[in-house]
């Protein structure tokens, strides 16, 4: 009996000895992996500190792909034209490497600033025909007037629209959670930030009366619509775009 007191007493400091224990984040000399998950999709990361009051994390987010497809009329008698309406697919294409910077305003602190850059395709809506509506001895040549563009299709008879956005998009933002774990090998995290990708642009490929095909960016002057000129009102305004985000973090060594 004696000897089962002596070793509950023995494991019990042992313990507490454990628990006294803190982990010393130094420059690099601790790795912790995570997975997110948010509106800028799902991500991985590798970060590291910067002594207790800084942290880096370099990883990846990647928004699944997302396809709406729609029936649009042609209004046209062209002989080029095969068809009165033709079906348009849009495909939303979001996926960015990341590098941030996490500040902590005391050793102790969970809650930190954020600052950093997501990379990533300038391409962030691609809109195209899923099937040919000119004669193909047409194609490559002819395509859709809009204002003093003459939207062309290639090669193939495919038209393409896309929106555009920066490639480079600054962050800013704050949260909760240590990038590394530092009492514990797991823990969970969460950030609040925005992320500025410049005023979207639509972009297609036009042919001028000399035939030189160009790629160009289109204003709602080019697009004699309402529904248009709305839409392209709207999204001059959508100049950033929110994060918001969960994140399970392992502390590997």
């Amino acid at each position: 009996m004696k000897q089962l007191f002596l070793l509950a007493f023995a494991t019990l400091f042992g313990l507490q000895t454990a628990q006294a224990q803190k982990t010393t984040l130094g420059i690099f000399n601790h790795v912790g992996l995570g997975v997110s998950v948010g509106t800028d999709g799902i991500g991985f990361d590798v970060a590291a500190p910067i002594t207790d009051y800084a942290a880096v994390r370099a990883g990846m987010s990647i928004f699944p792909t997302i396809k709406y497809d729609d029936d649009v009329k042609i209004d046209s008698k062209s002989k080029s034209f095969t068809k009165n309406e033709v079906n348009v697919e849009g495909k939303l294409n979001m996926k960015d490497f990341k590098f941030l910077v996490d500040l902590y305003p005391s050793k102790y602190s969970s809650f930190h600033f954020t600052a950093g850059a997501f990379i990533g395709p300038e391409k962030l809506i691609t809109a195209y025909n899923t099937e040919s509506f000119l004669d193909p001895s047409e194609w490559g040549v002819s395509g859709v007037k809009l204002g003093d563009y003459r939207v062309t299709s290639d090669k193939n008879g495919n038209v393409e629209a896309n929106i555009e956005v920066a490639g480079f998009k600054p962050y800013v933002g704050i949260g909760f959670g240590r990038a590394v774990p530092k009492k514990s090998r797991v823990t969970v995290s969460c950030d609040f930030g925005v992320k500025f990708w410049g005023e979207p642009g639509v972009y297609t490929w036009t042919t001028d009366n000399f035939g030189n095909r160009s790629y160009n960016k289109l204003t709602k002057e080019d697009v004699d619509e309402d529904d248009a000129d709305k839409a392209f009102d709207i999204m001059s305004k959508i100049v950033v775009y929110p994060v918001l985000n969960i994140r399970l973090t392992g502390r590997i060594f």
